[in-house]
């Protein structure tokens, strides 16, 4: 008879060690106090603040009956949605001959692209994944003459007149 009793003790050990080990991570460590220095910054950032004659109030009992309350929830707008990153920039030559350009940190120095913007032209070059680029002018031995650095917040890059300067928009 002690058989069955072993059996059925160790089978009831086996379905309730899970449960019991799985809601022991639902029980909260510590209770909510409204004195705690970590709760004050919640409510100090709430923007209906609490009531001036308010002082620290005992925590209710939540509706689950645990008799914790939870932090107060703060209700702040979501924030703006970001800006897209562009992935080219327009390339305008006001320059009537073409010009060797080199898309990259430093020309013969570092990986880039080496190309050339044709007279009086608009093209389009791609962006690093952060909306950044490097655009140097080249001269007739591939020696960087200027650059101008490309920003997220740049529309074009454009070759000026004097086919030696770039500026950007």
């Amino acid at each position: 008879m002690s058989f069955p009793l072993r059996a059925l003790t160790l089978s009831a050990l086996t379905v309730l060690t899970p449960c019991l080990a799985g809601c022991y991570f639902l029980v909260p460590t510590q209770p909510y106090d409204p004195a705690d220095p970590r709760f004050q910054n919640a409510q100090a950032s709430d923007p209906n603040g609490p009531p001036p004659s308010s002082g620290p109030s005992e925590p209710e009992a939540s509706s689950s009956g645990g008799g914790f309350q939870s932090p107060p929830k703060q209700d702040s707008p979501p924030p703006p949605p970001s800006k897209p990153i562009p992935i080219s920039v327009q390339i305008r030559s006001e320059c009537s001959k073409t010009v060797p350009v080199f898309y990259g940190e430093k020309p013969g120095f570092s990986s880039g692209t080496r190309s050339s913007v044709s007279g009086n032209s608009i093209s389009s070059q791609g962006r690093k994944s952060d909306g950044t680029l490097t655009v140097w002018l080249l001269d007739a031995k591939d020696n960087g003459i200027t650059s101008v650095r490309v920003s997220p917040d740049t529309n074009r890059v454009i070759v000026d007149r004097s086919c030696t300067g770039l500026r950007t928009e």
